[in-house]
């Protein structure tokens, strides 16, 4: 589970999802909270100040918590006549009457009793003045124990009790508070809403993000349903690039090279694996027709021996195709020995020379040489083998008094050995497969040779596992050049 790059992808969109409801409710619930608790604070300041107010139209020995004194009743007119009876005293209880907070401040929980907003105001003194719906168990000597403000001050009381405290005139204490269970249970119900709606759109996300992800790796599960449908006998299958994201377009064309050579090969091995199979026949059918003939009756001494020299040279071909497949499936093994060493390539291709020179003199050719001493590092007996196959085949094709020019010399931090004969050559449209296994240009004369179409695919196989290159340059009638590089071992 956790190695599918779909459930990757669908852990990676919901825990992001995830992330960003969780951070983006939390956000929100504390700017309600903050919202909520700072309007709880700025009406009970007001509330309050609103108190101080009240407390600062009291007469002062009101304000001390005694009864007014009475005023001295007013002195006659000069007519003699008494002045208007003054206004009625008022007494202590009615200037408290009117000490209340006002229903226009409108607190939360106001109609809930037990969320009613409380007050209490104390004189200088500690007396009581008034005190109104204080919640049950509240402890008005602790209250008062702690200290006093010229401004409202803002305290957190136990059972979630939170007041506004001040001291106001004539040094009067003023409480105004308010229990915040009204906001609490308010924002735990807010709270519960979020963690609802976010866990709703969790679920929803996270079907979108699994039908998101499923759509990312569509393109990856047809690619892997296509290389499922690939099989030796059908490698023709191609990924439409079309239908696939750029993003994965790259991989799609790696993929669809990687399956045509896949096909390239595949094919070369069928096709190698039939030509061998032809060229093993055909010595083998000459050996089974030579020995059934000869048994087929009493034969002489003489028919006997020629029969048996059939069956040898065919037996002699029949070695060299093997000998042929056995060095080309070594060059094909990545994990065969091919050991490399330092060596000097004149030295070879010299003694490639020296070797071949009775054939050429057989033939009638020349051979020519040009050597200069090239050190380079590689496995001397796969070169030899290759320098002696491009001389062999160059002494072969060529005219009776044509010659053999062999030159090496280092150029450009490469040896470069060429070998060109004033042969038959070879026609333009022979040239691009002549290093192509079992590949003749003459099949006729290649037989009668004993030629196996395996020498030029050898040659290029050793040239690449040193990492040359070799080429071939022919003009049908005037001969062929073939140029071999080989980096040069630098010490």
């Amino acid at each position: 589970m956790f190695k599918s790059l779909r459930w990757k992808l669908q852990f990676f969109y919901s825990a992001l999802l995830a992330t960003v409801i969780l951070s983006s409710g939390s956000i929100f619930y504390y700017q309600v909270w903050r919202s909520t608790f700072t309007e709880v604070d700025r009406r009970l300041e007001a509330a309050a100040l609103y108190l101080d107010v009240t407390l600062r139209s009291f007469p002062p020995p009101v304000q001390q918590g005694i009864e007014a004194t009475l005023m001295p009743p007013p002195p006659l007119r000069p007519d003699g006549t008494a002045p208007p009876p003054p206004r009625p005293r008022r007494s202590k209880e009615q200037f408290l009457e009117e000490l209340r907070l006002p229903q226009e401040l409108n607190i939360p929980g106001i109609n809930n009793p037990r969320d009613q907003p409380y007050f209490m105001v104390m004189t200088a003194n500690d007396m009581l003045l008034k005190k109104e719906y204080l919640p049950q168990g509240y402890s008005e000597e602790d209250s008062l124990a702690k200290k006093f403000y010229p401004q409202p001050t803002l305290i957190m009381l136990k059972n979630n009790l939170r007041e506004v405290r001040m001291i106001g005139p004539g040094g009067t204490k003023i409480i105004a508070g308010k229990s915040l269970e009204y906001e609490i249970v308010r924002m735990r119900y807010i709270a519960i809403q979020f963690t609802l709606v976010g866990i709703v759109f969790l679920v929803f996300g996270v079907g979108v993000s699994f039908a998101i992800a499923s759509r990312m790796v569509r393109p990856i599960t047809q690619m892997s349903a296509t290389a499922e449908l690939l099989s030796e006998k059908d490698l023709g299958k191609r990924l439409n690039i079309n239908q696939i994201d750029s993003e994965l377009a790259g991989l799609a064309e790696v993929l669809n090279r990687l399956f045509s050579r896949l096909d390239a090969s595949f094919s070369r091995q069928r096709q190698f694996t039939a030509d061998a199979s032809h060229e093993l026949r055909t010595p083998l059918t000459v050996i089974r027709s030579a020995s059934e003939l000869a048994l087929s009756q009493p034969r002489s001494p003489a028919e006997y021996q020629e029969t048996i020299e059939v069956s040898l040279k065919a037996s002699e071909r029949m070695t060299n195709l093997v000998n042929g497949l056995l060095a080309l499936a070594r060059l094909d093994s990545s994990n065969a020995d091919f050991h490399l060493r330092q060596i000097n390539l004149s030295d070879l291709a010299s003694e490639s020379v020296s070797l071949l020179r009775a054939i050429a003199s057989e033939k009638q050719v020349s051979l020519v040489s040009d050597l200069h001493s090239v050190q380079i590092f590689g496995n001397p007996e796969s070169l030899s083998r290759m320098i002696d196959n491009l001389i062999t085949n160059a002494i072969l094709y060529n005219k009776p008094g044509g010659k053999v020019f062999i030159t090496l010399k280092s150029y450009d931090d490469k040896a470069v050995l060429e070998i060109k004969d004033t042969g038959v050559g070879i026609s333009e449209e022979h040239l691009p497969f002549i290093f192509e296994r079992f590949y003749r240009v003459d099949k006729a004369r290649s037989r009668l040779s004993g030629g196996s179409g395996l020498g030029l695919a050898i040659c290029k196989g050793v040239i690449e596992k040193h990492n040359g290159a070799i080429t071939a340059q022919s003009v049908l009638g005037e001969g062929t050049t073939f140029q071999i590089q080989l980096p040069i071992w630098n010490y």
